[in-house]
């Protein structure tokens, strides 16, 4: 239909010629949006899982693991003081990461921060083994080593999954991640991210 024209005093009514398919283009942006968002998401998702992880930082930490055993009227048999460093490397599985494309909106759900990879390397120079009475064996020396890696692999978890710091920066290093696969011609598209919640 044709809507009422208003004129200002001396403008000639003038009719633009709008070429046929403009109108059509317009109702179907939105239905183009989503459905490259919907590629977009797939094309993140299938990059995602090819990747299988990403580092969001690196723990170093420094510490020391104390023993001592006692024996029944001797007292004191061995005491153990060994210095460490323990090296982490945290991010966030990709493979967990969840996808999904709504209108013109992508949202990713990311799990929390764990711990990718990890070692605990003792400094025997600057350790103290006082086994004279009863010998600090290979086994339980490897046993004290492991024990620990695993309390600190525990604890940096802990920390990170609960730490608004690290959530902040789990976002951005993923944001820089996925920068490299957005494509610049659906600059319209929206990005949301969210926390994935272990059930």
């Amino acid at each position: 239909g044709c809507g009422a024209v208003s004129l200002r005093r001396g403008e000639r009514p003038h009719h633009r010629h709008r070429p046929p398919y403009a109108s059509r283009l317009a109702q179907q942006w939105l239905p183009d949006l989503s459905g490259a968002a919907i590629t977009e998401s797939a094309t993140l998702a299938r990059e995602m899982r090819a990747s299988a992880r990403l580092e969001t930082m690196t723990v170093d930490e420094q510490g020391v693991i104390t023993s001592s055993t006692s024996a029944f009227l001797i007292g004191v048999v061995q005491s153990v003081a060994i210095t460490y460093d323990y090296h982490a490397s945290v991010g966030i599985d990709l493979s967990k990461v969840q996808v999904a494309a709504s209108g013109n909106t992508i949202t990713f759900r990311i799990p929390a921060p764990e711990v990718l990879s990890d070692s605990l390397t003792p400094d025997y120079s600057k350790s103290v083994i006082n086994d004279t009475w009863y010998t600090l064996t290979d086994v339980r020396r490897q046993q004290l080593l492991d024990d620990e890696q695993n309390a600190r692999r525990t604890a940096v978890t802990a920390d990170q999954s609960s730490s608004d710091a690290a959530w902040a920066n789990t976002l951005n290093v993923f944001e820089n991640y996925i920068a490299k696969w957005i494509s610049l011609g659906n600059s319209r598209l929206e990005y949301k991210f969210e926390r994935l919640t272990e059930e």
